[in-house]
């Protein structure tokens, strides 16, 4: 079972919200099975965390890197990507991650709307990844566009082995128990990529303040979007360049 920072636990299963019962472990996928490298393959899972307001079964998708299976002692780095609509994808990061041989989780229950779904989407695929493949540590990143952004703030507070965030369109998430992304987190690099027409400009300065030398931002002509490959790909060579080898 993965482990989160105690406090944060306890005010996770503070926030007022009604449990999903719990789903028969027959409707997960197998951890046995076989998953073919560079093939979208979708993995359902039961968040075991010990707090039944997050109990029931969610689901990812998830793109092996080429080589995962040639060497069963090699770790490798993941990214987790948060869509404010729900059922993430690679979109203008797909190039970079099969590059740089990340394993991409692209989670399907978090979006837009009640923190508790997002929140067990991502306990529940975070432990199960941690479980089912080679993840190497300290080298796990998330990423997101607007409310997906805030959504990944908050993740990398949550989770433990994650080295930096990539945050596309807006700032840090807030949930409904005052537990607000990034704050007192040490992980190495933030980024930020923000249109210079984006309503969440304001934003920038605020982030400049809390994160410090650890963050960086790229801009880029446009409105509130997930950046552009070029810019996407800028961010996301910075916070791999922090992350330990």
């Amino acid at each position: 079972m993965r482990r989160y920072p105690a406090l944060l636990l306890c005010l996770l299963s503070a926030v007022v919200g009604a449990a999903e019962p719990a789903t028969p472990a027959s409707r997960t996928t197998p951890e046995g099975l076989v998953i073919k490298e560079g093939v979208e393959t979708r993995i359902a899972c039961d968040h075991n965390g010990g707090y039944s307001k997050y109990s029931g079964v969610y689901h990812y998708r998830v793109v092996l890197p080429k080589g995962y299976h040639g060497d069963a002692t090699k770790t490798w780095p993941a990214i987790f990507v948060a869509s404010p609509g729900g059922n993430a994808s690679m979109g203008n990061m797909a190039d970079w991650i099969k590059k740089h041989g990340y394993i991409a989780i692209l989670l399907d229950e978090s979006k837009n709307g009640p923190w508790d779904p997002s929140v067990g989407n991502f306990l529940a695929a975070n432990q199960d990844a941690e479980k089912r493949f080679r993840l190497a540590a300290g080298r796990k990143v998330c990423t997101g566009f607007s409310g997906g952004a805030r959504a990944s703030s908050v993740f990398a507070s949550i989770g433990d082995g994650f080295g930096g965030v990539v945050l596309q369109g807006a700032g840090v998430g807030q949930l409904d128990n005052g537990i607000q992304g990034l704050r007192g987190v040490q992980i190495p690099a933030v980024a930020l990529t923000m249109g210079t027409k984006d309503s969440n400009r304001g934003e920038i300065k605020q982030l400049r303040e809390t994160q410090g030398d650890r963050l960086q931002v790229f801009e880029f002509e446009g409105g509130h979007q997930w950046a552009p490959k070029a810019v996407i790909e800028k961010a996301l060579d910075y916070v791999d360049g922090k992350l330990p080898k």
